[in-house]
């Protein structure tokens, strides 16, 4: 149980209720992370919107947004996190544990073309220290292929992991199990 409580879906009412509905078609269960939003409803209603937009990026590969949320998260120690991201990248995209493992240590190991393991490498970076960016490291971004949009859409996506990983290591939200 989280430190803080949580409205599991056959309580939910109204706007909970409806985005629960809409989380389940989508994962066939409603993962801890999304309950532990319940408390703000409005908040999960952001959240689930930044999921849907990730999930439905036009350009951006999901590959690559779920190693942003693996090597971020390792980053921040969010083992609720980790475990997902780590499971994703295995059962959808084909890597192995072992090619997981090193990725987590290295993100320049990333199975990701040019342009998005210099998107991959950036977002890291960009978290690790915003200060340090420069305008020839956009540029190089943009030469590989990459639109400003993409790199927006990138670092943004990795902020929100952030912030995400805080939320589920301060509340010891659980690993979902059995689904």
């Amino acid at each position: 149980m989280p430190l803080i409580s949580i409205i599991e879906p056959e309580d939910a009412q109204g706007a909970l209720a409806e985005i629960y509905t809409d989380i389940n078609e989508l994962f066939g269960f409603v993962p801890n992370a999304m309950k532990l939003d319940s408390i703000n409803p409005e908040h999960l209603s952001r959240h689930w919107s930044g999921i849907k937009q990730a999930v439905q990026h036009p350009s951006l590969s999901q590959k690559m947004l779920t190693l942003i949320r693996l090597i971020i998260s390792e980053a921040q120690a969010c083992e609720y996190c980790i475990g997902l991201n780590a499971g994703l990248l295995i059962q959808m995209h084909g890597m192995s544990q072992n090619q997981v493992n090193e990725v987590a240590k290295d993100p320049s190991r990333a199975p990701l073309d040019e342009k998005e393991k210099a998107l991959l490498s950036f977002v890291v970076r960009a978290i690790e220290d915003s200060n340090r960016v420069t305008a020839e490291e956009i540029e190089t971004l943009k030469a590989v292929g990459n639109s400003e949009r993409e790199i927006f859409d990138a670092l943004a996506h990795g902020t929100q992991q952030v912030a995400g990983d805080i939320m589920l290591n301060a509340f010891k939200v659980e690993a979902d199990m059995h689904h």
